[in-house]
C-alpha cells in the first residue's frame, strides 16, 4: 500500500511540473530545460522524454501557427520530410516558409484547440479526401501511462457510439510515438464559446432593456452564437426554448451512450459542439467509463471538471460513481446556459469542492426572473445532492425537457419543505443524529409521565374513531366504485352497438371501427378477471368474435379493391398484361362488379364477401406472372387511404412504438374529417374525391415520420409511380358487399 501511494505523490509532483511548463509556455515564455532538469533530478528520465515527444509535435504544429502570420503566400506547399528545430520564442516559425504537414493519411489544415493532454487540428483524410478532426496526444506515454489508457479509451468509447447527437470517430492509430484518431470535424463553437459570447455581450450592453437589441458584432461570432445573443437579448422565450432543445438532444445522446455501458463522466459546455445549423454534438469521451471497465480510475483519484462534477464524483470514491453523474453535469450546464452564471461560481478548487459537495445550488429565477419556473424545476432536480433525488435515468430528464417544449406540465415537482430537510439530514448524518439524540433525552421524562396516564383512553377512543371512518369510507369507495362501473359499462356497450352501425361499415373508417372493438376487447377482459359476472364473460367472447371477423372482412375487402385495380386501363398498361390475360380476367372482374352491387343480406354479407376474395385470390394466381402480382399489391398500396399503413405493412416497416403512437394520431385525425365527410355528403360516391384527398395528406404526414432507412423500405414497397392516375374502386351501397 505504501509503494502505490508513493507512487500517485510521485506522478502528482510531475503532473505539477510539467503543467507549470506548459503554462509558461501558453504565456509566450520560454522555460529554461536544463535548469527544469536540474531542479528535478528524480525527474530527468520523464522530462527529457517529454521534451522530446513535444518537439516533434510542435515541428508539426510550427507551419500551422506561422501560416496564420505569413504574407499571405502560403499554399499546399510541397510533401516534404525536412523539419524545424525546437524554438521556444517561436521565431524559426515566423523565418521560413509555411509547409502543411502529415501524420499517416492525414494532412493538417490548422490548429483548432488544444488542451493539457491533446491538441486537435483541422485535418484531410487524403485517401478519401474528406474534411476531418484530428485529435494527437502529444505526451505519448512519456507522462504517465494512464494518459494514454485515457486516449484510447475515448476512441474506444466513442467508437461504440452511433447516434446523430454524438461525434463519431473515424480511424485511431500512431505514427512516430504520436498516438492520435480521427473524427468528424463539427464547423461550429462548443456551448462554452456560446457562453463567453453571451456573456461578453451582457456587459457590453450594460443590461440594456429587453426591447433593444443590445450591439454585437456579427462577424465575431459564428452563427449559432449569434443566433442565441440575439435571442438571449431580445426574444427570452426562445433563447429558453433553444436551451431547453439543446438539453433535450444532449439527454437523448447521453441516455444513447448509457444504454450501451458508456458513462462519459466529464459532460461540461466545453465538450457539447454545436454545428452551424445549432445542432448539438456532445464530444470527447476520454474520461468516459465503459461498463465493467473501472480500471483507468483508481480510489481516490478525481476525475473531470470539478466545477460541473456530481457530488459523489467529486469525491473520488468510483464506487459511488454511476450514469447519474452525466445527469447532474448536464444540469450544471443547463443551469450556466439559463443564468450565464455557473452553479458554483468560486475559483478556489477547495472551496468548489465544499460547495458542490454541501451546499444547495442558488435557484436560477434568483438570479434571473424571466427563467421559466417549469425549467427552473427541471435543472433543480438534475442538480439534486443525492443521486436518488435525480432524474433516474438520462431519458426521464429528456422527456421533461420534451414536454416543456410541448407545452405540456412537467412530472417533476418542486421540494417541499420537508424535502428539503431530510437531503440536509442525509447529507449531514452526524449533525442530525446528534440533534436529535439530544431531543429525544430532553423530552423522555416528560413524555413517559403523560403518556401512562392518557395512553389508555386515547387508544381506546383512536380504535372506535378509526373503524367507523375506515366503515365510512368503504361504503362511499363501494357506492362510487359501482357506479363507475356501471357508467363505463354502458359506454363500451355503446362503442360496440357502434361498432357494427353501417356509418361505419365504409374503407377510411376501418381504424375507427377496429379501435373500438380492441377497447371493448381490453376492457371487457379486465372487468371478466376482477367481477364474477358471466355477462362481462359472455361480451368479451362476443367482442372477441366481433374483432375477428372484422379483421377477416377488411383483408377480404383489400383483396376484392385490388383485384377491381385490373378493370382500369391504366393498371393494366402498367402490369403489363397480355391481350389474352385480359381477356381471362374480363369475366372475373364482371363478376366482382355484379356482386359488389347485388343486394345482400347483412346475415350473407360476410359469407359471400369471404367467398368473393377467395375467387379472386384463385383467379388472379392463375392468371398473373408472380411479378406482375407484386407490382398489383405496389399500385394497391399507393392509392390513398387506411389500408396504406396497416398494422401487416407498420410491421414491414419496423417502426417503433413511438412512431406507431404517432401514426395512429395522425389516422385518428383523418378518421374524424372522414367522419364528418359522412355526415355532410349526400351520398357515398359525392364524397369519394374528399376521401382521397384527406387520406393523401395523412399518408403524406404518416411518411415524413419515417427514418431514411423505413423510407427507403416503404420505396421498395410501392415501387415506381404509376404513369396515370389510378382511381380508387368506387364506392359500395348499404346493401352491396362491403
Amino acid at each position: 500500500m505504501a509503494t502505490n501511494g508513493q507512487t500517485t505523490d510521485s506522478d502528482e509532483r510531475l503532473g505539477a511540473v510539467l503543467l507549470e511548463y506548459e503554462e509558461a509556455v501558453e504565456r509566450g515564455e520560454a522555460p529554461d530545460r536544463g535548469r527544469l532538469l536540474a531542479d528535478h533530478p528524480e525527474f530527468a528520465r520523464e522530462l527529457a522524454e517529454f521534451f522530446a515527444t513535444r518537439d516533434q509535435v510542435d515541428r508539426l504544429a510550427a507551419p500551422l501557427r506561422a501560416a496564420g502570420e505569413a504574407d499571405g503566400s502560403g499554399g499546399d506547399g510541397a510533401d516534404s520530410d525536412a523539419t524545424i528545430p525546437h524554438d521556444p520564442r517561436g521565431t524559426a516559425g515566423r523565418a521560413r516558409r509555411p509547409v502543411l504537414r502529415r501524420i499517416g493519411d492525414y494532412r493538417i489544415v490548422r490548429e483548432v484547440g488544444r488542451g493539457g493532454m491533446g491538441v486537435v487540428y483541422e485535418a484531410e483524410q487524403i485517401s478519401l479526401r474528406r474534411r476531418v478532426a484530428l485529435k494527437v496526444l502529444p505526451f505519448a506515454a512519456a507522462v504517465d501511462p494512464r494518459h494514454l489508457q485515457r486516449f484510447h479509451n475515448e476512441a474506444q468509447a466513442a467508437a461504440q457510439l452511433h447516434h446523430t447527437h454524438i461525434v463519431p470517430v473515424f480511424a485511431v492509430g500512431a505514427e512516430n510515438g504520436v498516438h492520435y484518431y480521427a473524427m468528424q470535424f463539427i464547423d461550429g463553437p462548443s456551448l462554452a464559446q456560446v457562453l463567453s459570447d453571451l456573456r461578453d455581450n451582457r456587459q457590453g450592453s450594460g443590461e440594456q432593456s429587453s426591447t433593444t437589441p443590445p450591439p454585437f458584432t456579427p462577424l465575431r461570432l459564428t452563427e449559432p452564437s449569434v443566433v442565441m445573443t440575439a435571442e438571449h437579448a431580445t426574444r427570452r422565450r426562445d433563447y429558453y426554448r433553444r436551451v431547453a432543445e439543446l438539453g433535450w438532444q444532449a439527454a437523448d445522446a447521453i441516455e444513447y451512450a448509457h444504454q450501451i455501458g458508456v458513462v462519459h463522466r466529464d459532460v461540461k459546455p466545453a465538450n457539447l459542439l454545436l454545428d452551424p445549423t445549432g445542432r448539438l454534438w456532445v464530444a470527447d469521451f476520454g474520461l468516459a467509463q465503459i461498463r465493467n471497465d473501472t480500471g483507468l480510475t483508481a480510489t481516490g483519484e478525481v476525475v473531470g471538471t470539478l466545477r460541473y462534477m456530481s457530488p459523489e464524483q467529486a469525491s473520488g470514491r468510483p464506487g459511488l460513481v454511476d450514469h447519474r453523474t452525466d445527469i447532474y453535469s448536464l444540469g450544471a450546464t443547463l443551469y450556466e446556459l439559463l443564468t450565464l452564471t455557473p452553479v458554483f461560481p468560486g475559483d478556489d478548487r477547495r472551496e468548489l469542492a465544499h460547495q458542490v459537495a454541501d451546499d444547495e445550488p442558488r435557484a436560477p429565477r434568483a438570479i434571473d426572473h424571466t427563467v421559466p419556473a417549469e425549467l427552473e424545476t427541471i435543472v433543480l432536480k438534475a442538480l439534486a445532492k443525492t443521486p436518488a433525488d435525480r432524474y433516474p435515468s438520462a431519458r426521464e430528464l429528456a422527456d421533461g425537457l420534451r414536454r416543456f417544449l410541448d407545452d405540456r406540465p412537467i412530472l417533476a415537482r418542486r421540494p417541499t419543505v420537508v424535502d428539503q430537510a431530510a437531503k440536509w439530514v442525509r447529507r449531514h448524518r452526524r449533525a442530525a443524529l446528534a440533534g436529535a439524540a439530544g431531543l429525544v433525552l430532553a423530552a423522555v421524562g416528560l413524555a413517559v409521565s403523560t403518556a401512562v396516564i392518557a395512553v389508555e383512553h386515547e387508544r381506546t377512543k383512536t380504535a372506535y374513531d378509526r373503524e367507523r371512518q375506515a366503515n365510512d369510507r368503504e361504503r362511499v369507495r363501494a357506492a362510487e366504485a359501482e357506479d363507475n362501473y356501471r357508467r363505463t359499462r354502458r359506454a363500451v356497450d355503446l362503442f360496440v352497438e357502434l361498432s357494427d352501425e353501417e356509418l361505419l361499415d365504409f374503407p377510411p373508417l376501418a381504424p375507427l371501427r377496429q379501435r373500438l372493438l380492441e377497447a371493448a376487447v381490453a376492457y371487457y377482459l379486465e372487468m371478466s378477471d376482477r367481477r364474477e359476472d358471466p355477462a362481462v364473460r359472455e361480451d368479451l367472447a362476443a367482442s372477441r368474435e366481433r374483432l375477428r371477423r372484422f379483421r377477416d372482412e377488411l383483408a377480404a375487402f383489400t383483396v376484392v379493391n385490388r383485384v377491381l385495380l385490373l378493370d382500369q386501363p391504366v393498371v393494366r398498361t402498367d402490369l403489363g398484361l397480355t391481350p389474352d390475360q385480359t381477356e381471362r380476367l374480363a369475366p372475373l372482374l364482371a363478376r366482382v362488379k355484379a356482386q359488389r352491387h347485388a343486394p345482400a343480406q347483412t346475415g350473407d354479407r360476410r359469407q359471400s364477401l369471404a367467398g368473393l376474395a377467395a375467387e379472386c385470390r384463385r383467379e388472379v394466381e392463375q392468371v398473373l406472372t408472380a411479378a406482375q402480382d407484386r407490382r398489383l399489391r405496389q399500385v394497391n398500396l399507393q392509392l390513398p387511404g387506411p389500408h396504406a399503413f396497416d398494422t401487416p405493412v407498420l410491421d414491414e416497416l419496423g417502426l417503433s412504438p413511438d412512431q406507431r403512437t404517432q401514426v395512429r394520431r395522425v389516422q385518428s385525425e383523418a378518421t374524424q374529417v372522414s367522419l364528418r365527410i359522412v355526415a355532410t355528403a349526400g351520398t357515398r360516391a359525392e364524397s369519394g374525391a374528399k376521401f382521397a384527398e384527406v387520406w393523401e395528406g395523412a399518408n403524406a404526414r404518416i411518411r415524413e415520420l419515417f427514418a431514411a432507412e423505413q423510407k427507403a423500405r416503404w420505396a421498395e414497397m410501392i415501387g415506381l409511380p404509376v404513369q396515370g392516375t389510378v382511381r380508387f374502386p368506387p364506392p359500395m351501397t348499404a346493401t352491396s358487399v362491403p
